[in-house]
């Protein structure tokens, strides 16, 4: 089997998988999720938290956002440009609208962007303990990360998306963290 197709049949596999979840599995994977973030010192010493909104069913950052919020620090979420992803503040999930592939964006112009050193939440489907992740085939993140040097990557998951392995490609960028 090509990597591709491993990796096709991994990504319907977890998608199936998380669509499959309940409200409460999802909210007290969540909290989990949280409390462990809370017990990293780089998250808790960061001022910056890069963020993403969950949709699809990802695990929810939602009350991460909020948390982070409440307690002073500053939070970016990403916003797609055609193939380019950037980052910019926000200071509520209010200050989001619908924007590529219906996921909420912040409302940000080019001199907004944040590129500041900080701790990044990172979405996906399966992750393996050695760092490596499979998104859903852009790259937006490893690109992101690729060019933007001083940030601090966790990937936030369930527990079910650790896997044995992950396919892996050289321009992939290993998780610092994985958090499920």
């Amino acid at each position: 089997m090509t990597e591709e197709v491993l990796k096709k049949n991994l990504r319907r596999a977890m998608k199936a998988r998380r669509n499959a979840l309940t409200e409460e599995e999802k909210s007290d994977a969540a909290d989990k999720c949280l409390s462990k973030l809370k017990e990293l010192s780089e998250f808790m010493d960061s001022d910056w938290i890069y963020a993403y909104i969950a949709c699809r069913n990802e695990l929810e950052t939602a009350d991460i956002i909020a948390w982070c919020l409440d307690n002073e620090k500053r939070v970016a979420v990403p916003k797609v440009h055609g193939e380019i992803m950037h980052f910019y503040e926000i200071h509520s999930l209010a200050d989001c609208v619908p924007g590529a592939f219906g996921i909420l964006e912040p409302v940000g112009e080019e001199k907004d962007r944040v590129t500041e050193p900080g701790f990044m939440l990172v979405p996906g489907l399966a992750f393996d303990k050695k760092g490596n992740r499979l998104g859903y085939g852009g790259g937006f993140y490893d690109k992101y990360l690729a060019s933007h040097n001083g940030i601090i990557t966790a990937a936030l998951g369930y527990q079910f998306q650790i896997v044995e392995e992950v396919p892996a490609e050289i321009h992939d960028k290993k998780m610092d963290y994985l958090i499920y």
